[in-house]
C-alpha cells in the first residue's frame, strides 16, 4: 500500500492518485506496509483527490472491499471521467459473482490483487490466515470469469520468504490463471510490520538472480509483468520492466522520493532510467551488492517506446 502525499508530473507539483477508505483488514500479512497506520481519509479529501485525478486512480485500505461505500466513490471516480480506476484487493470476497459484477458494473478498470505465494502452507504463513488459500484461487477464478483477464493483475511482496519459489509460482499462475494481464513484483518494503521483521527483506544478490531466472520463463511463456523496488543494475535483460525506468524517462517522479542513488551509482550508464534502490533497503544492508551497468541504455529506451505505443 502506498502512503498518501504529493509527488511530481512533467515538473508540477501533484497529489497522489489514492485514496484510502479504511484502515480494516480481513487478512494479517506479515508483509504489509501499510498495517499500524490508520490512512482512512473524510470524504471531503476523497472528493477533492478524486477530482484531482485525469487519469489514474488506486482506491486502498485497509481492505476497501470492507468498506461500504466502495461501490459509491467507484461511481464517482467513473463519473470524473478516469481513464484507470485500480481496485487494491486482497481479493478475498470475489467468489461473489454478483459483488463482482458489481464493481466492474460501478467502473473498477483494474483489479490489483495481492497473492503472496502459490501453495497452502506458504499462503498461510505469509498472510497469517488458516485454510484461506483454496478459497482464494476459487475467488480468483471466479474473479476473472466475471470480470475477465485483462482486468486482473496479480502482485507478488517479493521477501525473504517466498522469493525461492517465484519461478514456481509463474509457472502456477500460468496453468491456473493464463488469463491474468501480468504479475506485479514489489520488493517488500521496510514498512508497517516489516519494520519489527527486518528477516522478511532479502538481499539483491539473492533475490534478483532468481527473479531473473522467473522472467526469462515468462518471456517465453509470453506471461506480463513489471518490477518495482529492484534496482536497475539488479535486471539483467530487464530493465525496461522496471516501473523506475518508465517514470524516469517519461517524467513522472511520483513515489520515486522513496530511492535515492547512493555512491556506488556513480558512472552507471543508465542513470537517467534508474532512481536507485529504496532508502529503506540501503538503511537496512546497505549499498556494496549495487554494481553501476555500462550498458547502452538505447536499446531499453526503444523497449519503452515500443510498450507506450502499444494500446
Amino acid at each position: 500500500m502506498s502512503a498518501p502525499g504529493r509527488g511530481r508530473r512533467d515538473g508540477k507539483s501533484v497529489p497522489a492518485p489514492n485514496i484510502f477508505l479504511g484502515s480494516r483488514c480481513n487478512y494479517d500479512c506479515l508483509f504489509c506496509s501499510g498495517a499500524l497506520l490508520d490512512k482512512t481519509q473524510p470524504p471531503e479529501v476523497l472528493r477533492d483527490i478524486i477530482a484531482s485525478c485525469p487519469d489514474t486512480l488506486s482506491i486502498e485500505g485497509g481492505e476497501p472491499t470492507l468498506c461500504r461505500d466502495l461501490d459509491i466513490w467507484v461511481r464517482r471516480a467513473h463519473r470524473q471521467g478516469i481513464r484507470d480506476i485500480i481496485l487494491c484487493t486482497n481479493g478475498a470476497r470475489f467468489c461473489d459473482e454478483a459483488y463482482v459484477r458489481k464493481l466492474c458494473d460501478c467502473g473498477v478498470t483494474l483489479f490489483n490483487v495481492n497473492f503472496p505465494a502459490h501453495e497452502e502452507k506458504l499462503f498461510s504463513i505469509l498472510t497469517r490466515t488458516s485454510g484461506q488459500f483454496q478459497k482464494r484461487v476459487a475467488a480468483l477464478r471466479t474473479l476473472i470469469a466475471v470480470a475477465g483477464g485483462k482486468r486482473v493483475r496479480l502482485n507478488m511482496v517479493v521477501n525473504r520468504l517466498n522469493f525461492l519459489v517465484i519461478p514456481q509460482y509463474v509457472r502456477f499462475v500460468k496453468e491456473r490463471f493464463p488469463e491474468v494481464f501480468y504479475i506485479e513484483f514489489n520488493l517488500v518494503k521496510v514498512l508497517g510490520r516489516v519494520e519489527r521483521r527486518p528477516y522478511l527483506v532479502p538481499r539483491l544478490q539473492d533475490a534478483a538472480p532468481v527473479l531473473v531466472r522467473a522472467l526469462r520463463y515468462m518471456t517465453r511463456a509470453r506471461m506480463k509483468f513489471i518490477i518495482d523496488g529492484f534496482p536497475l543494475c539488479a535486471l539483467d535483460g530487464y530493465e525496461h520492466a522496471a516501473i523506475d525506468a518508465a517514470k524516469r524517462y517519461f517524467h513522472d517522479d511520483l513515489y520515486l522520493d522513496e530511492k535515492a542513488k547512493t555512491r556506488k551509482c556513480a558512472g552507471c550508464s543508465l542513470g537517467g532510467l534508474c532512481a536507485g534502490p529504496r532508502k529503506d533497503y540501503v538503511s537496512l544492508h546497505g549499498d556494496l551488492e549495487l554494481a553501476p551497468s555500462r550498458k547502452d541504455p538505447g536499446p531499453i529506451i526503444a523497449k519503452l517506446q515500443a510498450m507506450a505505443s502499444k494500446p
